[in-house]
C-alpha cells in the first residue's frame, strides 16, 4: 500500500473512527427478522441454515458499547536516510486518541425480498453517543451522528447475509455516514453460499470501510449440539483483512500496511426463532506500516433482543416509497466505500477547529509563546492547520507573521509546520511572503524551504522562489537546501505538471554535466535524486562508479526513487561490490524507500550475512524485518541475530525488533 502525509491523518479517522466507534452489533442483521425455514430447524443441524426473510418485520435490539483507539504515526516520519535533506523534521500532531460510547436501540426492518435480495432499513433511537477526541469531549460531532442515525438507512443483503450495497439519506452527514457503514458492516452474519458447508464450521469473505476480510464461524463449544432451549453459541472471528490494491502517486511512497484482528464475539442463536438472543465480547484491531505499530482500537459490546413486531401495510408502503425516491437521486455505495480524501479531511478539521478563529488562534500562539518552561505545541498546531485548511484567507497575515517572527520561536515552528502540512495554493503563498522577507536569515529559511518541500502540488511561485534562491544564494547552506527542495518539487510535478518537472530535471541534469566541483556535484546528485525521475537515470548511473566515495554514495542515494529494472540492478551490485562502506550504506538505505522483489530481498540477506560494516547490517536488518510479512524467512534472519550474531549492536537491534512484533503497543 501507500503512504503520505494525508495517510496519516485519513487512516487515524478512517481506522480510528470506523474500527473504534463501530465495532459492534456483528451479529445483529441476523436478528433482524430473519428465519430458518420450519424444515430446517433441529435440536442437532448438521448443515448451515438459509434465512428466511419476513417483510415488514422490524426487530428492536438495546446495544451498549464502549470503546478506545490510539494512533501514532511519528515513527513513519523517522527518516533513517537523511542524507538527501537533513533539515526537515516529522510532522507534528500524528499521534492521536478517541475514545466513544454508544447506547441505544437498534432497529432493523425487513422492506422486501426479491430475486434473491433482500431490502432492509436500519436505524437506531434513544441513542446517547459519548466522542472524546484527544481528552476532549466533541459534543457537537457526538449530537449530529446521533440525530444522523435516528434516519432510515437503506441496505440490500443477499440470501446468505452479506450487505451488498448501502444507500444514505441526503441530509445524513459524511462523519454519521462513515459511522452507519462501519455499524452495518459490523452487523453481518453471513452463511455460506448454497449451504455449503457445516454448522460446525464455516467462512465467509466480506467488507467494511478498512477493505476485505475472511470471516470464520463456529460454534463455541466446538459441535453443533443445540441445548434444551434450542440455542446454539456461535462464535464469529475475523481472521485476516485481504491486501488492498494501491495506486501510484509521485507524492507517496511504498509501505506495507496490514490489519491485524483480535478477538471475537460470541452469540447465543435462537434456531427455533432464528436470532440472536445475546451477544457479547471484545474484538481488537492492530495498524502496522512497513512493520511498525502505528493505530491500536478495542472495543465491548453487550446486546440483547428486546422484541418484534409486523409493520402496518401503510407504513411499510412508506419505506418503501422513501427507498424508491432516494433511488433517483442517490447512489448505492460499498461497505468497503471510502471517504474520499477531501470529506475525510475536511471533517477532521472541522473537530480540531472547534470554535476557535485567526484571532483566538494568534492571541493563543503569542500567549504560548510567552510561557515558560515544556509547552504543548501539538494542540495549536493541529488548530492551526485546521484553519488553513477550512480558511485559506487566513493564510496571508499568517504569511506576514512568519516574516517577522524570530527564526527560532516557537511561533515560526507551529506556523512554519502547520502551512507545509496543508500546503494549499494559500499556504504556499505565505511561505514565500515570509521567504522572500528575509533571503539570507538561514535559521528561519531552514524550516521556511522544506515547508514548500511538503506541496503535493507545487505551484509556480513557489517553484520560483525557490528556483533563486537555488541559483542566487550566496549561502551554501541556503542554495543546497534549495537544491534540494526543487529535486522534491519536480518529483511531485510529474503527474500534475509533468512538463514542468521535465524543466526542472533537465536543469539539474545540465548543472551536473558543467560541474567541476565534486562537492558540487555530490549536492547536485542529491537534488536529482530527489525527483526520481527514469530520465536522469544514465546521468546519475554514470557517477556510480566515480572514483571519489562521496560522489558515489550521492549517485546511489539518488536511485532510490527510480522505479526501473536498470535502477534495481545497479543497486544490487553497488550492495555487493562497492568497497567503500559509506556506499554500500547508501545502497541498503535506498531498498528501504523500494518495493522489495525477491532479487532485492535475496542480495539484501546475502548482504547482511557477509558486509563487514555495522552499519550497513543495521540498515539491511531493519530492511528485512520490515518485510517479514512478504517474506517469512526474514524473521527467522532476525531472530538468528538476535541470538548469535558476532556483533553486540546487531543483536541488541534485532532483540529490539522482535520485542516490539505484534505487541499491540503503540511505539
Amino acid at each position: 500500500m501507500k503512504t503520505s502525509k494525508y495517510f496519516a491523518r485519513r487512516t487515524l479517522f478512517a481506522f480510528g473512527v470506523v474500527f473504534c466507534l463501530l465495532t459492534f452489533v456483528i451479529f445483529a442483521a441476523s436478528e433482524a427478522g430473519w428465519r430458518f425455514s420450519a424444515a430446517q430447524v433441529n435440536e442437532t443441524p448438521s448443515t448451515v441454515p438459509y434465512y428466511r426473510f419476513i417483510a415488514g418485520e422490524e426487530s428492536i435490539y438495546k446495544v451498549r458499547y464502549s470503546g478506545t483507539a490510539q494512533t501514532d504515526f511519528r515513527e513513519l516520519f523517522d527518516d533513517k536516510n537523511q542524507s538527501a535533506n537533513k533539515s526537515q523534521s516529522g510532522p507534528l500532531g500524528l499521534a492521536q486518541s478517541l475514545n466513544t460510547s454508544v447506547q441505544g436501540q437498534l432497529s432493523i426492518t425487513v422492506i422486501e425480498v426479491k430475486d434473491g435480495k433482500v431490502l432492509v432499513a436500519y436505524s437506531l433511537h434513544n441513542a446517547a453517543v459519548k466522542l472524546i477526541v484527544n481528552d476532549q469531549d466533541d459534543i457537537a460531532d457526538a449530537e449530529t451522528i446521533r440525530g444522523d442515525l435516528e434516519r432510515n438507512i437503506f441496505g440490500v443483503l443477499n440470501s446468505q447475509g452479506k450487505v451488498l450495497s448501502v444507500r444514505f439519506d441526503t441530509k445524513t452527514g459524511k462523519l454519521s455516514q462513515s459511522f452507519a457503514r462501519a455499524l452495518i458492516a459490523a452487523i453481518q452474519f453471513v452463511f455460506p453460499d448454497d449451504g455449503s458447508g457445516k454448522l460446525n464450521q464455516w467462512e465467509t469473505q466480506e467488507d467494511d470501510p478498512n477493505g476485505q476480510y475472511v470471516a470464520r464461524y463456529l460454534p463455541a463449544t466446538g459441535d453443533s449440539t443445540a441445548d434444551s432451549a434450542g440455542l446454539v453459541t456461535i462464535q464469529k472471528t475475523i481472521t485476516r483483512y485481504l491486501p488492498a490494491a494501491a495506486n501510484s502517486s509521485p507524492t507517496e511512497f511504498n509501505l506495507e500496511t496490514t490489519i491485524i484482528p483480535a478477538g471475537s464475539l460470541t452469540a447465543r442463536f435462537d434456531q427455533k426463532n432464528g436470532r440472536v438472543n445475546a451477544l457479547d465480547g471484545t474484538e481488537s484491531q492492530t495498524m502496522e506500516v512497513s512493520g511498525k505499530t502505528v493505530a491500536h482500537t478495542q472495543s465491548t459490546l453487550a446486546l440483547s433482543y428486546v422484541g418484534s413486531e409486523i409493520l402496518s401495510s401503510t407504513k411499510l408502503a412508506a419505506l418503501r416509497g422513501a427507498n424508491s425516491q432516494l433511488e433517483s437521486s442517490v447512489a448505492a455505495t460499498s461497505l468497503s466505500a471510502s471517504t474520499s480524501k477531501e470529506e475525510s479531511e475536511r471533517n477532521i478539521e472541522r473537530t480540531e477547529l472547534g470554535n476557535d478563529n485567526l484571532e483566538t488562534l494568534l492571541s493563543g500562539l503569542e500567549k504560548l509563546e510567552s510561557t515558560s518552561g515544556d509547552k504543548d505545541e501539538t494542540s495549536i498546531y493541529l488548530k492551526l492547520k485546521a484553519l488553513i485548511y477550512l480558511h485559506p484567507e487566513s493564510c496571508a497575515t499568517l504569511g506576514q507573521t512568519l516574516a517577522k517572527a524570530n527564526a527560532k520561536s516557537l511561533t515560526m515552528r507551529v506556523l512554519t509546520g502547520a502551512l507545509g502540512a496543508v500546503g494549499n495554493s494559500e499556504a504556499q503563498a505565505a511561505l514565500v511572503t515570509a521567504i522572500k522577507a528575509r533571503p539570507t536569515d538561514w535559521p528561519a529559511l531552514s524550516m521556511l524551504i522544506p515547508a514548500l518541500n511538503q506541496a503535493s502540488i507545487p505551484t509556480p511561485v513557489a517553484e520560483a522562489a525557490i528556483r533563486e534562491l537555488a541559483s542566487q544564494s550566496q549561502n551554501p547552506e541556503i542554495a543546497s537546501t534549495a537544491q534540494l527542495t526543487l529535486g522534491a518539487m519536480a518529483r511531485n510535478l510529474s503527474n500534475t505538471s509533468p512538463g514542468r518537472a521535465a524543466n526542472i530535471v533537465d536543469s539539474l541534469v545540465n548543472q551536473i554535466n558543467s560541474s567541476t566541483s565534486p562537492d558540487t556535484t555530490r549536492q547536485l546528485l542529491l537534488a536529482l535524486g530527489n525527483a526520481g525521475s527514469v530520465k536522469a537515470y544514465s546521468t546519475i548511473a554514470r557517477f556510480t562508479t566515480d572514483s571519489l566515495p562521496g560522489v558515489r554514495a550521492a549517485a546511489t542515494a539518488a536511485l532510490r526513487f527510480i522505479n526501473t529494472d536498470q535502477a534495481e540492478k545497479q543497486l544490487i551490485k553497488i550492495l555487493g561490490s562497492d568497497s567503500d562502506p559509506s556506499v554500500r550504506l547508501e545502497a541498503a538505505n535506498a531498498f528501504g524507500y523500494r518495493q522489495v522483489n525477491a532479487s532485492s530481498f535475496a542480495a539484501q540477506r546475502q548482504a547482511f550475512a557477509t558486509d563487514k560494516d555495522d552499519k550497513v547490517r543495521l540498515s539491511l536488518l531493519n530492511n528485512l524485518w520490515n518485510v517479514r510479512r512478504a517474506f517469512p524467512e526474514a524473521r527467522k534472519l532476525v531472530q538468528e541475530a538476535a541470538a548469535k550474531d558476532a556483533s553486540a549492536d546487531i543483536r541488541k537491534a534485532a532483540a529490539d525488533l522482535l520485542a516490539t512484533d505484534n505487541s499491540g503497543a503503540i511505539n
